[in-house]
């Protein structure tokens, strides 16, 4: 079904092209044709129209000589009615005025000619009203020039030839006419151009119909020419390339000619055999492929499984620890090494007395929900939380080859933490009892790095930063009160162009054998100046 409405198609086109080609080359010829055949005809018409018009005028000239007006209007009468293609014939002076109409020429002839009483009657009984004056613009250039002019134009709903002949007024005119004009007059013949006009049609129809029999056999027979030699050719190349497109890659084409379709057919006929063998091979890649997708399959899911494991160990390990294993999964290179950081101690006031308020499972999970949100503002600056100890965490800050920046960024969420705990607790309020928390921040050196911790059942990774740099910030956390943050003497010279600082005194701590000055961390807009 499919097959044959292409085959119709591929018909229908080739159809439509022969035809249009065969339509615009006669079409051309034919329009040529015609205007050629039309234009003798007319030029005949023309000639012929030119003949009558001089025999006309001629005979109207004749009459003039021979001073008889009466001669001019019977000869005129007769022509009208004797000529059947004559539609108009009319005699104009050169003021557009009809002439013989009136016997202002016949006075004029008398007074110089002295004509017969007789003659002078008869003409008298002719005198009528003139016509209406002619003002066609071929009846002025025939005055003006003295050259004949001819025109097509419309009367009584037909087509009609008009020509303008002009009188001259010649030597033997002027004893009559005077000398002061070079024509006297315009004789205007109109003919009837239907004769013409049916020629003309019965030349173009035979002209079409000679193009229309000559297209269609034309088309006949370039159409059952390119039937038997194209078209069924390429139905059967199309019909084995199905056939192969299904699957049949046995089906070969019969290509015996020579031709651009034989070739076409050889072409399919080696690409089947190409197929066949593709095929061939193909089914054996495909057997190996399954038995190794299914491999894969199975290493895949081991993957997600392991994924998903380092997904929800990742919440236990330092962020600092996980870039150290993705650099290095060998525990060796991880030992500690002096490096310079701010160390951050917070603790929540007054844990003893919410111990003894709250339920255990209730104290839990108000310090889990307020610990979770301190997590994510220690994250953004780049703090690592070490442990944390029921009421409080220890936070590690370090920054590459800046030891301003890990200070800054540990006084940073500093105030952050004291900001999130205000909001946290209007939101919990009518849960928990509010809460407040002091932090304490010392910067300098220390021994930062990740311990693992061998036994029999397996390895545990740690990672924190021990010496004096942290007692000391333990110590510092000490001496806060709920809502402060106090920094130990380096960190307040590290961060104090950036931060509001008061001093709290010199202080003796323990374990700390010299007394150590302590600045208070006080939030922007508090106070404008700087105490040292």
């Amino acid at each position: 079904m499919l097959f044959d409405l292409l085959r119709q198609r591929l018909r229908v086109k080739v159809i439509a092209l022969i035809a249009g080609i065969l339509i615009v080359g006669f079409g051309l010829l034919v329009i040529l044709n015609i205007r050629r055949e039309a234009q003798v005809l007319v030029d005949a018409n023309h000639e012929t129209a030119r003949l009558l018009a001089g025999s006309i005028l001629g005979s109207i000239q004749s009459g003039m000589l021979q001073a008889r007006p009466d001669v001019i209007r019977r000869l005129v009468q007769d022509l009208k009615s004797e000529l059947k293609d004559v539609r108009r014939l009319d005699v104009y002076r050169a003021n557009g005025v009809e002439a013989f109409s009136d016997l202002e020429t016949l006075k004029r002839v008398n007074e110089l000619a002295n004509l017969d009483p007789e003659v002078v009657r008869r003409i008298s009984r002719m005198r009528r009203e003139p016509g209406e004056r002619i003002s066609h613009p071929l009846f002025t250039r025939a005055v003006e020039t003295g050259t004949p002019q001819e025109t097509y134009e419309s009367l009584d709903g037909g087509r009609v030839l008009t020509l303008f002949r002009p009188l001259e007024n010649r030597t033997r005119c002027q004893a009559c006419h005077g000398e002061d004009h070079r024509i006297r007059g315009v004789v205007r013949i109109t003919l009837g151009v239907e004769k013409l006009d049916a020629e003309l049609r019965a030349a173009r129809n035979r002209q079409i119909l000679i193009a229309t029999l000559t297209i269609l056999g034309v088309a006949a027979t370039v159409i059952v020419f390119l039937g038997r030699v194209v078209l069924e050719p390429i139905a059967r190349v199309v019909a084995a390339a199905r056939r192969i497109g299904a699957g049949d890659f046995d089906t070969r084409v019969a290509a015996a000619s020579r031709d651009e379709i034989g070739e076409l057919g050889r072409v399919i006929n080696d690409m089947a055999t190409r197929l066949d063998a593709a095929r061939t091979d193909l089914e054996a890649r495909n057997a190996e492929l399954a038995t190794t997708l299914h491999s894969l399959r199975e290493s895949m899911e081991k993957v997600e499984l392991l994924e998903q494991v380092k997904g929800e160990l990742a919440k236990f390990v330092p962020e600092s620890v996980k870039r150290l294993l993705e650099q290095n999964p060998d525990a060796r290179v991880l030992e500690k090494r002096e490096a310079d950081v701010s160390v951050l101690f917070l603790d929540v006031e007054g844990y003893t007395r919410l111990s003894e308020q709250l339920a255990p499972q209730q104290l839990n999970r108000m310090i889990q929900a307020y610990f979770s949100s301190f997590l994510e503002i220690i994250r953004a600056h780049h703090g690592d939380v070490n442990e944390t100890a029921g009421d409080g965490l220890m936070v590690i800050f370090q920054s590459e080859g800046n030891r301003t920046r890990h200070a800054q960024n540990a006084a940073g969420a500093a105030f952050e933490l004291l900001g999130k705990v205000v909001e946290l607790n209007q939101e919990f309020a009518g849960v928990y009892p509010p809460v407040a928390i002091h932090v304490g921040i010392n910067s300098g050196p220390a021994l930062v790095g990740a311990t693992k911790l061998d036994a029999a059942g397996g390895g545990r990774w740690t990672f924190t930063a021990s010496g004096p740099t942290t007692n000391l910030a333990a110590r510092v956390a000490g001496l806060t009160q709920g809502g402060e943050v106090k920094v130990g003497p380096e960190t307040a010279e590290r961060i104090k162009q950036h931060c509001v600082l008061q001093d709290d005194g010199e202080h003796q701590l323990k374990n700390v054998s010299q007394p150590v000055r302590v600045y208070r961390l006080v939030p922007a807009g508090v106070y404008r100046t700087v105490n040292p």
